[in-house]
């Protein structure tokens, strides 16, 4: 693992929990599918032949904006398969990442950002937006637009930028894909029932509904039923926030702390680089609602839903403990006096961050802490558990192999 991790998982949270909020956004200006797009003015891109680019020349392409900024992870790594898709197509089909971001941000992007030069990324790029994002306003990206013959045909995910659906566009002048919507407004999934006392409902994906993945309780005021909801999501992703309600979690449910007794894992949850998570989530993902005119504590009533869960789909998910080999983090035998990276690293509050970062590179196998210590870390990069035993043992700590009863999650189908 090395020290950018750290950042890049803070980064990434406070982004996630940004695009989490409202945010007023203006939607006056709004194209929806099916509308034909106006003449546009040149707006200024970086990647290409000019410093500027006329959309109105390309009608006869397929148009696919792809929405992004630099703090998305999610974008940046999706990006060497536009660029597959787009070397694949050729003229058929112009691939343009857009960004409010300036001109000098974004070309020192694709000249620092490692990942992007591994995969020879350099994909034609709008800067400094402010046109686009009037035309296509979304809370979140990425968020993909498909033009053709100049009309919006299609407002969906990144998924969906593939060969077949290309072809599809290209030679029928229709596109079928799910539709992304971002401003949904109604988080129904049945209409009310007059005089309903309770009842339990789990379906399939629902498309006229937002994700919602974590769980939500809300009181009708004039019945006086609460509603406990998640909508479309994965259900390996549901039970680990349940379970996250009931027992705080104290590291990362990486691959090796699960233990699949099931058929096909596939159908839980989403192996990278199987087709995209979108058109998975559409086949796999469930939503959840149960009415009752009592509720618990968030803790209880989400032992209620794991009991529902388990129920309605055949399964039983359970905490265990399976023994198989770690890293330990014990009191080291010898303390050095010094090390120069203690001077230069970066600041961790614990050590339980330190071995939450090193579950979340999934660089390791399960990492425990044995050692007792309760003060701070000064840590810089290192590539190897070799260098950064040399700067544990600053503080008397070390990193070693062995054994242990590792906590593990089990599915288990009935």
């Amino acid at each position: 693992m090395r020290g950018y991790v750290m950042i890049c998982l803070f980064v990434w949270l406070g982004v996630a929990q940004a695009m989490g909020q409202s945010r007023s956004i203006d939607r006056s200006q709004q194209f929806f599918v099916g509308e034909s797009i106006p003449e546009m003015v040149t707006m200024p891109i970086v990647n290409w032949e000019q410093s500027e680019i006329d959309l109105g020349r390309y009608k006869d392409r397929v148009v696919v904006l792809e929405f992004f900024d630099t703090y998305c992870a999610t974008c940046i790594e999706g990006m060497p398969h536009l660029q597959q898709v787009q070397q694949q197509m050729g003229d058929k089909l112009l691939v343009l990442m857009v960004t409010w971001q300036s001109k000098e941000v974004i070309e020192k992007f694709y000249r620092d950002n490692r990942f992007l030069k591994e995969n020879n990324v350099k994909l034609p790029t709008i800067v400094d937006d402010t046109l686009m994002r009037k035309y296509f306003p979304h809370q979140g990206v990425p968020h993909t637009v498909f033009l053709y013959q100049g009309k919006v045909q299609a407002v969906t995910y990144p998924d969906y930028v593939k060969k077949k659906f290309v072809d599809e566009l290209y030679t029928t002048g229709k596109l079928s894909v799910p539709q992304k919507d971002d401003f949904k407004e109604g988080t129904k999934m049945f209409e009310e029932e007059v005089g309903l006392i309770g009842s339990v409902r789990l379906t399939g994906y629902q498309e006229s509904l937002e994700e919602k993945p974590g769980l939500t309780i809300e009181r009708d005021s004039v019945s006086g039923v609460y509603k406990t909801y998640f909508y479309n999501v994965g259900i390996l992703n549901a039970y680990k926030a349940i379970l996250a309600y009931i027992k705080k979690p104290t590291f990362i449910l990486t691959e090796q702390r699960i233990l699949w007794k099931v058929k096909d894992p596939s159908k839980y949850r989403y192996q990278e680089g199987s087709g995209g998570s979108h058109i998975w989530l559409t086949q796999h993902g469930i939503s959840y609602e149960r009415r009752s005119k009592v509720v618990g504590d968030l803790s209880d009533q989400a032992k209620l839903v794991l009991n529902d869960l388990n129920s309605l789909l055949g399964l039983s998910v359970y905490w265990d403990t399976l023994e198989m080999d770690c890293l330990i983090v014990r009191k080291a035998r010898k303390k050095v006096k010094s090390v120069d990276a203690v001077k230069t690293g970066k600041k961790i509050e614990n050590i339980g961050i330190l071995t939450f970062l090193m579950d979340y590179s999934g660089n390791y196998p399960p990492i425990i802490d044995e050692s007792g210590y309760t003060g701070g870390l000064t840590i810089a990069n290192y590539a190897s558990i070799e260098e950064l035993n040399l700067q544990l043992r600053y503080y008397g700590l070390e990193i070693i192999t062995g054994r242990r009863p590792i906590e593990i999650l089990v599915l288990e189908e009935l």
